[in-house]
Order: structure tokens, then C-alpha cells, then sequence
């Protein structure tokens, strides 16, 4: 191996001669013309098919045929973001207005969570806007379910109920940060498409004398008829 290609990561090589397969068939493929394509194990071929469908670029039709995602077209599209911003601003916008409490749209980006826009109601008593501002990924409510996830990004030294929080985020499809990021603030997330390291989240916050069930219930039904 020449000095140039040994500190090469050949496994990533696979994953993504895997994707550039895919991403040509436009009725997918079944496993036995990835094995074929492809010339490696089919127990390895599994295994990079299976970390890519659970990263959101790959998914198993009915017919059992693997194919790309529309998430990785929008991955590889340079307008990414602003895609996601425009999709999902109204979304925002009728929360503010109609609970009268902020709401952040972000997506995990590296070890942290990129907040990609806010929009926020006319309060006397307003949240500062998380743009622009790091939190450790584990004390956000959007980062706990990107953990979820994303398990392998945990912090060494995670506590059990830490570890336990994050199950349940994965689980439920939603999380909390109670005053773990900035005391006095409550921040429920949750996702806006299928669980995935690459989907979007939301997370609407609430001064904490100012937070309640009904306001939470009302961001719910939002959400449910808006998705």
C-alpha cells in the first residue's frame, strides 16, 4: 500500500462506492445485485446497507430492492438548509403565534446541533434566541434525540440516567431539557421527519414560570396537523 492510501479509511470507501451504486439504479437494487455489483461479502454489504438505512440515505422497499433516500439528495444538495428553512418556517411561525412561545429549527451537524432559524412571539419576557450560542449536545432537548440516534456521540463519563434519558427520547420521538442548558428555561424537542441523524428537529421553549401542559398539548396538536 502506498503512503499515499494506507491512513485511508477503506471501510468508508465501501459505504460510499455502495451509495454511488444506488444512487444509479432508479428501481434500487435487491442484495444479490449489490453482492454482484459490488464484489465484496455479503455479510459485509449487509452491514454497510444496514448503518445507511439507519443514517437516513438508504432504505428496503417491499419488494426488498435497496434504493437512496430523498434525504440523500437533499444531503448532497447545496441548499440544504435553506430547503429546510423554507419548508418548515410557517410551521414555526403559527407556533409563535398561536402558543406564544419560541420555536428553533436545528438538525445535528458533527457533535453539536446547528440551529438553522427561529421565530419567536411579541413577549415582554422572551427566551434569547440559541442562534449563534453552543450548549454541550447532551443537556439540549434536540441533542438528546439526535443521541438517540447517534448513541456513539454520548459523552465519556455519561451518567446511567443520562444514558436511560436518551433510550427514552428514541423511544417516545420526543425529549426535554429542563434548565440543563440556561436555568430558568424549559425546551421540549421533537422530530419533524422519520428519526434519522439526518432529519430535521424542532424545539419550542418556555420561560419556566410560564410553561404548562396545555401550551405543550397545543404545540402537539400543531405538529400533528402541520406534519
Amino acid at each position: 500500500m502506498s503512503m499515499e492510501t494506507k491512513g485511508l479509511a477503506t471501510s468508508l470507501f465501501k459505504a460510499l462506492d455502495t451509495l454511488n451504486l444506488l444512487s444509479g439504479c432508479s428501481d434500487g437494487a435487491l442484495i444479490g445485485e449489490v453482492v454482484s455489483e459490488m464484489g465484496l461479502p455479503r455479510s459485509s454489504l449487509i452491514r454497510i446497507l444496514d448503518s445507511l438505512m439507519h443514517y437516513g440515505l438508504v432504505e428496503r422497499n417491499l419488494e426488498r430492492r435497496y434504493r437512496v433516500t430523498s434525504k440523500f439528495r437533499d444531503w448532497r444538495s447545496e441548499d440544504r438548509d435553506e430547503k429546510l428553512v423554507s419548508k418548515y418556517r410557517p410551521l414555526l411561525r403559527k407556533i409563535a403565534d398561536e402558543v406564544g412561545e419560541m420555536a428553533v429549527l436545528g438538525r445535528l451537524q458533527g457533535r453539536r446541533i446547528f440551529h438553522l432559524h427561529y421565530e419567536e412571539p411579541d413577549c415582554r419576557v422572551r427566551v434569547v434566541p440559541p442562534v449563534g450560542r453552543a450548549f454541550a449536545i447532551e443537556k439540549m432537548a434536540m441533542g438528546k434525540l439526535a443521541l438517540s440516534q447517534r448513541p456513539d456521540l454520548i459523552p465519556e463519563g455519561g451518567s446511567n440516567e443520562l444514558r436511560k434519558e436518551i433510550a427514552r427520547a428514541g423511544k417516545d420521538g420526543f425529549s426535554w431539557n429542563r434548565s440543563e442548558s440556561e436555568e430558568g428555561i424549559i425546551a421540549w424537542g421533537a422530530w419533524l421527519e422519520d428519526p434519522s441523524p439526518l432529519s430535521p428537529m424542532i424545539a419550542v421553549t418556555w420561560p419556566s414560570f410560564r410553561y404548562s401542559d396545555k401550551g405543550l398539548a397545543q404545540v402537539e396538536r400543531l405538529l400533528a396537523t402541520s406534519l
